[in-house]
């Protein structure tokens, strides 16, 4: 779609200020370059996003050592062993993030020694635009990306006076930017949207892999599997589906909401509940209606994670409700991989210490997430 790119910053008009500042000061900085100053220049395609970092030695050689044999002058091979250690530095202080998901530069394609500098270059040129050396990247993408941010965090390393003249190309056009240690990012909006289906499927992807990546989910699963019947399952797994459907289109869609520490607790809640219940239950017909109740709170969950991707305003019942498909699926794969070792556990002579061991670990894991949860204390990663 050739949508008018649009451009938003985190810093509001200071950011464009310093951007029409760094377009005046290009054809500047060409002839007389600042040795406090680097430059980067991201191309966004259709199919790729480039990234060229231009240098001079003398901020190089405060990230590698690349006069080897102490000559005060450094040469393109001398430059070519130093690599490795310069590719380091930028992957280790440059990051990078492309539809607001963490990427990196991609590949590697080259660098571009100064043309009239000859072999070498001598120890009085290594802060003049005669020194200034590109390293250029190349990261493939499936479309045009939405966003792109970059941020430089090197600013110890280089010097705190040190600033970067960005550019940010689109169709045809380039937007200028400039990164300092108090302005070290910036959020670059293309204004591009994707095809529906494209987004469909994204979500899709995105439900399944959230069920998978969901281990509180998981454990809920294993709790109500270990101790289930196959005929129970079935009620029981539908039951759970409806339920957190009904909740997650409800609150997706700001017809309902409740907070987020309360539904993560809730959750570890379930977990713990139904877990301690397998200790004493045989029987578990009267389990789909519990799971009905506990599915709503699920629902809530699933919401959370899509209100934090954030949904598009065109097609967004189609992409909720692809992103609803997604969680099934992968609900089913984990079932239908669970369901045999529970059918098993049935038959085995020592299947109830099976089971009461894995649910005394279920309600463990439980009871940690749900004091984490309820208590703010962020020190489990799930």
């Amino acid at each position: 779609m050739g949508l008018t790119p649009a451009w938003h910053g985190r810093r509001g008009w200071r950011a464009a200020l310093s951007g029409g500042l760094a377009l005046l000061l290009l054809p500047i900085a060409a002839w007389a370059h600042n040795p406090e100053t680097s430059y980067a220049r991201i191309g966004i395609g259709a199919g790729e996003v480039t990234f060229r970092f231009t240098y001079d030695l003398f901020t190089l050689l405060k990230i590698a050592e690349l006069d080897a044999n102490r000559d005060r002058r450094v040469s393109r091979e001398e430059l070519t062993q130093g690599l490795p250690a310069i590719q380091e530095f930028l992957r280790q202080h440059i990051s990078v993030e492309i539809d607001d998901d963490e990427a990196d530069f991609g590949e590697w394609v080259n660098f571009v020694w100064p043309p009239d500098a000859g072999d070498t270059i001598p120890e009085a040129d290594y802060h003049t635009a005669g020194s200034l050396i590109h390293f250029n990247f190349r990261r493939a993408v499936s479309g045009p990306p939405v966003n792109v941010i970059m941020t430089f965090d090197f600013f110890a390393e280089l010097g705190e006076r040190h600033t970067i003249l960005g550019s940010f190309d689109y169709q045809g056009e380039s937007h200028e930017v400039t990164f300092t240690r108090f302005e070290p990012d910036y959020d670059y909006v293309t204004g591009y949207e994707s095809p529906l289906w494209h987004r469909i499927v994204q979500f899709l992807r995105l439900g399944v892999e959230h069920i998978f990546l969901g281990y509180d989910h998981i454990c809920f699963l294993m709790a109500l599997i270990v101790v289930g019947r196959l005929k129970d399952l079935i009620k029981i797994v539908t039951s759970f589906t409806v339920a957190h459907s009904i909740t997650l289109i409800l609150a997706t869609l700001d017809i309902v909401r409740l907070p987020t520490r309360l539904v993560e607790t809730g959750i570890a809640a379930t977990i713990v509940y139904v877990a301690v219940e397998n200790l004493w239950v045989r029987g578990t017909g009267h389990r789909w209606m519990l799971t009905f109740c506990f599915g709503l709170i699920h629902g809530f969950g699933f919401a959370n994670v899509l209100r934090e991707i954030g949904l598009p305003t065109n097609g967004l019942v189609r992409c909720l409700l692809s992103f609803n498909v997604g969680v099934e699926l992968g609900q089913l794969v984990i079932v239908a991989t669970l369901l045999p070792l529970a059918l098993r556990l049935r038959r085995w002579r020592h299947g109830r210490v099976a089971v009461v061991t894995i649910s005394v670990l279920l309600a463990l894991f439980g009871t940690a997430w749900l004091v984490d949860r309820a208590f703010a204390l962020a020190l489990m990663p799930f």
